[in-house]
């Protein structure tokens, strides 16, 4: 899954964290160029997206854009706008259908105009983010109406830190953060989670992925059954001011990973502008 933040700069789609003035990661467009061209490479892949629509957009400025790359075709449109996790499709039959790109919204979705852009609070419901501390496993997020003992979840798992009162990211903490054991690890989150809720998080949102050496992505290998053993090493920690650049979504995207059997697998999103994060597959 890659998780991005969207604003309206100037009449354009543009991905940026808070302010496209702080930093701007460029146009929606151009990035989903990428997304197309890495899914028309990877024909046996399934890739999901997380859209923070920050000022809540119609969705037909999205379709638009998917259309203008030729996403629309590719994506998958569920059968009603609110699914429980046994109601996906398995990822075998998303691409047998062709249809392997499965996008999520976090605000203003509207199902009856642009079926393929999803509500993900009536889908998937959210542990805690801006965690200064210490990680749980409860709702923190979700729509009032969506069952979540039934539902998909997503745990965030990205520390920070407060500077003048505000969170930033804490990259100094990143590689225990993202670690498989230990105090404050991803593994230890999802183990918690496996405790609490009974089943596996659907995805992961973590940040820098590319400190711990890899170990987000050992993580979801582990909970999804499979050996962990990239063909490729992992990139490793380098002078941008966050994992989630675009340099950094570029390199996950040219890389292709482990195909698994049903949806139910769980995802590491990973995030395409300065100080975003992204979870695991």
């Amino acid at each position: 899954m890659l998780q991005m933040q969207a604003h309206n700069s100037n009449g354009v789609i543009h991905l940026c964290h808070t302010s496209c003035s702080l930093f701007d990661g460029g146009t929606l467009q151009a990035y989903l160029t990428t997304v197309k061209a890495w899914l028309d490479a990877n024909p046996n892949e399934v890739l999901s997206l997380l859209i923070v629509n920050s000022d809540t957009l119609p969705p037909s400025s999205y379709d638009t854009v998917f259309k203008a790359v030729g996403l629309d075709t590719v994506s998958y449109s569920p059968p009603s706008s609110s699914l429980l996790e046994s109601g996906w499709p398995t990822l075998g039959s998303l691409i047998d259908s062709g249809k392997r790109l499965i996008t999520f919204m976090d605000s203003n979705a509207n199902f009856n105009s642009v079926p393929y852009i999803i509500d993900e609070f009536t889908n998937i419901w959210e542990t805690a983010f801006d965690v200064t501390t210490s990680f749980d496993c409860n709702v923190n997020r979700s729509n009032a109406n969506t069952p979540t003992a039934t539902s998909m979840y997503l745990i965030n798992h990205f520390l920070d830190t407060l500077i003048l009162g505000q969170p930033a990211p804490d990259p100094g903490q990143a590689n225990q953060t993202n670690a498989v054991t230990g105090t404050n690890s991803l593994g230890e989150q999802f183990n918690l989670c496996v405790g609490q809720q009974g089943r596996n998080p659907n995805f992961m949102l973590v940040d820098f992925y590319e400190y711990g050496g890899g170990s987000v992505f050992e993580v979801a290998a582990t909970a999804n059954g499979v050996t962990y053993s990239p063909a490729t090493p992992i990139a490793t920690p380098g002078g941008t001011s966050s994992a989630s650049s675009p340099s950094s979504t570029s390199s996950s995207l040219n890389s292709s990973p482990p195909s698994f059997s049903r949806w139910s697998s769980v995802w590491v999103v990973i995030g395409s502008v300065a100080f975003g994060a992204f979870c695991i597959y």
